[in-house]
């Protein structure tokens, strides 16, 4: 009897590693931005220690949602650093730079970096985008000058241009042999650390906006690093990867498919970009990828299947029950297919909505027929009806100064609506939500995590572990 129940529980034991190896564990936990299964503390303030199990000092900022596999906690780190924490008693276990320096060999990579050192590229690098907004706005200025202008004002700016020109290519110059190692332009706001690492239960997958992704297991060995491509927009990268079967499927210019074993490029397709990520879900047994610009393509050989059905700019769709939500102004849903017809899909519109015209920075969420959005700044929160579109409610938050950056999630019971000053109001969900309590934090623009009784939060300067 004894021997049976020791085969019993190492069958079990197996049984649930191996499902825990299969999971993908990622950022908003599902398509629909819930955590069902939570029962989270509804109170917590980081100035007098209430219900703060656990804070720990971060080097630097990032704007990565933290990501738990097991007892351990993956969050980032400006620029390009993925660091790795105990969630049970706070304090970093590990750390790992994803530079373009670590692409090479050590050797390779310390020679160049004292080369990069003595050639000065860091400044160099800013002096060549001072100098180049310096020319763009004197050109700006010299273009919509009127035809009667001063010539003198005239003759100014055309020798401000000159000078302006030359510094520029002087700069362009020095910078050349080193160019593949200049970072992309962002903005501060945006940083180089914002998309959220990815996990299937073994490995942690993680993507820099410098177009550097790379793959580890849980004590911090990397498996492979890998350049994609860099972002081009002065904006910045966000987009989360996206873990399907055997690819991580990473989206900065074009939609690649990288091999989650071993880097190795699959497939490359022609995308539109934004700041926003999509999801994975299955029409007629294949996965398919829905990204935020509502593209949709075959997961298998990136076919694109529709294109720009809908366009989300920031956040993420949501999805439930075979229908797919762009949450925003002019927002629309979209009933999915049973079957791909060729290399077409045929999507039935629903309904097209109308809340409030703004940006909409976080992501939206769903629960029993209620979909609930807020805009970025103003704080105008929206209940949308699922089954119609109609916005059946508006309340301004009143959240303060900042903007609403962290997406909307429910967790257990309750509603979790963040601002980046680092205040969340929690609410009893409905069509006329009720708000219970306002908690307040250090600033951060990251989503929170929902775990069991406990939450998540990465701030500015410390991970937050909050529970009774």
């Amino acid at each position: 009897m004894i021997r049976k129940l020791v085969i019993f529980i190492v069958v079990t034991l197996i049984a649930c590693m191996s499902v825990n190896a299969e999971t993908i564990i990622g950022w908003r936990h599902d398509p629909t931005g819930r955590f069902l299964d939570a029962e989270p503390p509804i109170e917590w303030s980081a100035e007098n220690d209430v219900n703060i199990i656990w804070k720990t000092p971060m080097r630097n900022w990032s704007n990565a949602s933290p990501l738990m596999v097991g007892n351990k906690i993956f969050v980032c780190s400006e620029p390009s650093t993925l660091v790795c924490i105990n969630a049970d008693i706070g304090g970093i276990l590990w750390e790992r730079t994803n530079t373009y320096l670590d692409l090479l060999d050590p050797e390779e990579a310390e020679k160049l970096g004292k080369e990069l050192e003595q050639v000065g590229l860091d400044q160099l690098t800013k002096d060549y985008r001072s100098t180049k907004g310096k020319l763009d706005r004197a050109r700006n200025k010299l273009k919509k000058l009127p035809e009667d202008a001063d010539p003198e004002e005239k003759s100014k700016l055309e020798q401000e241009i000159k000078e302006f020109t030359q510094k520029y290519e002087e700069i362009e110059a020095k910078m050349k042999p080193y160019w593949d190692y200049v970072m992309p332009s962002t903005h501060d706001v945006n940083g180089y650390s914002s998309p959220t690492p990815v996990s299937d239960g073994e490995y942690v997958y993680v993507l820099f906006a410098t177009g550097v992704a790379a793959c580890y297991d849980l004590k911090g060995n990397r498996k492979w690093i890998k350049f994609i491509e860099k972002p081009t927009h002065g904006w910045g990268h966000s987009t989360t990867p996206i873990l399907a079967g055997d690819k991580l499927l990473i989206h900065i210019l074009d939609l690649v498919a990288l091999n989650k074993n071993s880097g190795e490029t699959l497939w490359r397709s022609k995308a539109q970009n934004g700041w926003g990520t999509g999801l994975v879900t299955q029409i007629g047994g294949e996965d398919i990828l829905i990204t935020a610009k509502g593209d949709f393509f075959r997961v298998s050989d990136g076919k694109q299947l529709a294109k720009e059905v809908s366009l989300l700019e920031y956040g993420r769709p949501i999805l439930h029950d075979g229908i797919v939500y762009f949450i925003q102004h002019e927002g629309k849903a979209f009933k999915l297919p049973d079957e791909i017809t060729g290399d077409e899909i045929n999507l039935e519109e629903l309904w097209q909505t109308m809340p409030k015209k703004d940006r909409y920075y976080a992501s939206s969420v769903y629960h029993e027929g209620l979909i609930y959005a807020i805009v970025r700044r103003g704080h105008d929160f929206s209940v949308i009806d699922a089954d119609t579109g109609e916005v059946i409610y508006e309340e301004r938050l009143k959240l303060g100064k900042g903007e609403t950056y962290p997406s909307i999630t429910l967790a257990g019971e309750y509603l979790f609506v963040s601002n980046d000053n680092g205040t969340t109001v929690v609410m009893k969900p409905g069509r006329e939500p009720k708000e219970i309590r306002r908690n307040d934090l250090e600033n951060f623009r990251t989503s929170p995590l929902f775990i069991g009784n406990k939450i998540y939060i990465r701030g500015r300067e410390h991970m937050y572990c909050i529970g009774e």
